[in-house]
């Protein structure tokens, strides 16, 4: 009944066998293991997808209580075969709030990120090395929670960022009726912001 009642006032996740997650825990690892440990030190984890450098896996010999559901889908993500990041479904919008609500208690207000674009709303904190994500994909209906390892995740990113092909530089020298368009285009757009459009 009391972990019943923790629940229900915003703890994030009570995990069965392994306690209630706390800060101090956070920033040594996730439901049980430590940020970094190396894929080869855990048999039991099964690979779901991946790349050379960066593999999902989940862990079909435990059984979590993650969000009052038992056995949720948790991914645990390893970049060079250590493991950076862990990734939770959260499937309903109760479970959502409640989950934002208590990170927002433990590290404070978040930042948020509107993208209008694809109807996505992230909620972001951080704590020590540690970056949290609550996502919301408004069209798909779909929830998720990602815990970072950012000593890690970062070197991911900047290597992901290093296989994006540079723009070439325009090697055409625009004339001077080029140079009107652009100037008359540029007028138009600015003509309808300012209407709305």
């Amino acid at each position: 009944m009391v972990k019943l009642k923790i629940a229900v006032y915003g703890l994030a996740f009570l995990i069965t066998g392994s306690g209630l997650l706390h800060a101090a825990d956070l920033a040594d690892g996730f439901l049980g293991l430590k940020w970094g440990t190396n894929i080869s030190a855990l048999p039991e984890f099964k690979k779901l997808s991946g790349t050379d450098d960066v593999g999902y896996y989940q862990n079909p010999t435990k059984i979590y209580t993650v969000f009052e559901v038992e056995n949720p889908s948790v991914i645990y993500g390893f970049y060079k075969d250590q493991f950076f990041a862990t990734y939770i479904q959260v499937d309903t919008i109760r479970v959502f709030n409640r989950v934002k609500d208590h990170i927002s208690e433990k590290f404070g207000t978040p930042k948020t990120i509107l993208k209008m674009k694809i109807n996505q709303t992230i909620y972001r904190w951080k704590h020590k090395d540690i970056k949290i994500k609550l996502k919301l994909f408004e069209t798909e209906g779909k929830m998720k929670l990602a815990f970072y390892y950012r000593p890690l995740s970062n070197q991911l990113n900047q290597a992901q960022r290093g296989t994006i092909p540079e723009t070439p530089t325009p090697i055409i020298v625009p004339d001077d009726k080029l140079k009107q368009d652009a100037r008359n285009s540029r007028r138009l757009n600015e003509a309808l912001d300012v209407m709305g459009f």
